[in-house]
Order: C-alpha cells, then structure tokens, then sequence
C-alpha cells in the first residue's frame, strides 16, 4: 500500500468512526422522540439533558439592545380590506368593493375614473403633492399591517402547538429578515402578509443552534460535538411528522428556560436556530412574553408575496414611487 492509499484508507476510517457516532447520536435521540410520545411525557428516563448542559456554554449568545428581527402574520383575504381601504380613502379614492378584490390595480383603476369625472365636470384634478401630505399622518403612525399589539405574540388561548412552545404557552417567533418571517408563515404566492419590525430593548442571552455556530466548537468530546450538530438539525428541520415532531424541541426548550440554570448557571432568555424555509435565515424565539419583555414592537408593513423564494413586494406603506407606478402617468 503506497502513501496515498495509505492516506486514502485512514480518511475513510474516519468517516466510517463519523458515521456510526452520528448513527448512534441519532439512534439516541429518535429513542428519546419515541420515549415522549409513547411512555413518558414529562419525567423521560435519558441522558440526552446532560448533553445539553454540556454545550451550553458553547451556544450561548448574546443578542444585543437595539437589534431588529421581524414577525409576519398571514393577512386573510377577507381582511385585506381592512389595511387597505383606509389608505385610499385618505387619499380621497373610494374603490367599490363589490368584487371582493380592493387590491392597488382596483385602487388605480377608481383613481383614474374619478379623474376622468373631475375633468369632464371641470374640478381641479389634484397633483401629487396634496396626495403625499394626506399620507403624512399615517406615514408618522408606522402601522400599515397588524399594529402593536395584534403584531406580537399570540395570546394563550390562541396559541397552537409550535416548535419550541407546547399549546397555551405563548412564545415570540421572529426571523432575521423579511423575507424568513414572510416564508415561516407559509404564504401563498400573492397572498400578503404584515410584517412587524421587533426592537430589542435590552440584551438576550441565546442558545443559539444556528448553522454559523459550529466552527467556535473546542469540544474535545466527540459524542458532545456530535450531538450539538444534530441538535441543530433537529430544531430546524421541516416538520412533516404533525404535532408529535416538536416533542423533542419543545422539551429541550422548556429545560433551556426554566431548569438549566440550575445545572449549569447558566440563564437564557430564548432559541435561535435555522431555518428549514430560507437557508440564509435564522430564527429567535424569546421566552417571555409577559407586559414588560426585552423586546418592542415598533412598526409592520404590508408585504406581498411575490415567489416562494421569500421575494416581496412592499404593498404598503405606499411610497412615493409606488404611487407614480400606479397612476403609470407622471405628476
């Protein structure tokens, strides 16, 4: 065996030693899916928490005063009328409903038919600039999708099983853009969504199993890096499996909050993790939820979905360009 055969076989002897620890990881966690869906729901017989203490201080970060992160929330048809039409009657163009459909190409096309009747009955027709201050006080309000209060986290009786919180404990889901908080909603393609801007107003400690996290990795314990790998995947992969899926996460996140300081000393405000729906997207979740959290909800705009890729358009606030586009006329 020459030199590069020997180099040849010790690197598939490695792989081989990679795969069978991550089949193993893997074999342990499955077993600790199935321990809580069939035998033990609260007090499971595992080890799997002593290998979450063991990476903690691995993943914990802190997530600083002042950063932004976005929540969407789906915008039913039936309620779109209910962003939108405020908007145009501010700007003195009343569109018929009748359709069903107030959209902006129906808002143009009332636009356009009022000028047409201001002209033949010889009225001013308005120029561009009166529409922008009409726009000026809801401009300075900030709320062209969900306002504060209906843009942050659900209600307990509203609040469904999610990924990191069991039905009836609410949690703050938000993303690192746009675009992820649009997708993690599971839009249709044209379908609009609020997107609300989050403010942090104090520093967040994280466990942060995000996908950027693995390279500060000085575990010398193979089993531990190993673990943390598959974690991750764990927390971010999609769920086609119902409710039963987020069993494993939601435990390990109720440990993260409310015991694993008391292992490890160390205390954490919420998750972040990937996203199984934009891989360039990263999402938070903040554990407390309650009248005085660390974070503010400080805006939302109107998003159309233009591709399931996560590209959208700004339906609101309508900008000036936005408006030119409309008319297709200059003012």
């Amino acid at each position: 065996m020459d030199a590069s055969e020997q180099e040849t076989l010790a690197h598939l002897l490695q792989m081989r030693e990679q795969l069978a620890l991550r089949l193993a990881v893997r074999k342990k966690l499955m077993s600790f899916e199935h321990e809580l869906c069939t035998n033990n729901r609260f007090f499971p017989c595992t080890d799997i928490l002593s290998w979450v203490d063991a990476i903690a201080p691995m993943v914990m970060r802190t997530l600083g005063a002042g950063s932004v992160l976005y929540r969407g929330r789906i915008i039913a048809k039936d309620d779109e009328d209910v962003f939108l039409a405020p908007i145009y009657h501010a700007l003195g163009v009343f569109v018929d409903d009748d359709e069903g459909d107030l959209g902006h190409t129906r808002f143009a096309q009332a636009y356009v038919q009022q000028q047409i009747d201001r002209l033949e009955s010889g009225r001013e027709v308005p120029s561009f600039a009166s529409f922008d201050d009409k726009l000026k006080a809801l401009r300075a309000k900030g709320w062209w999708g969900y306002n504060k209060q209906d843009s942050g986290a659900a209600p307990s009786d509203a609040t469904g099983n999610g990924r990191i919180n069991p039905a009836g404990i609410s949690y703050l889901y938000a993303s690192s853009k746009r675009a992820t908080a649009a997708l993690e909603v599971r839009p249709h393609i044209s379908q609009l969504v609020s997107i609300a801007e989050v403010m942090t107003t104090d520093e967040i400690v994280l466990f942060d199993l995000s996908r950027d996290v693995f390279a500060d990795d000085d575990s010398t314990d193979e089993e531990t890096k190993m673990f943390r790998k598959l974690l991750a995947h764990y927390f971010s992969r999609p769920n086609y499996s119902g409710d039963k899926a987020y069993l494993v996460t939601q435990y390990i996140s109720e440990y993260v909050k409310g015991r694993i300081e008391e292992t490890t000393g160390l205390h954490f405000d919420g998750l972040c993790f990937s996203s199984s729906l934009d891989r360039e997207g990263i999402n938070y979740v903040i554990f407390d939820t309650t009248e005085h959290p660390k974070y503010e909800i400080v805006s939302s705009s109107l998003e159309k979905v233009v591709d399931m890729q996560g590209k959208l358009e700004t339906y609101l606030p309508m900008t000036d360009s936005t408006i030119r586009a409309l008319m297709d006329a200059p003012f």
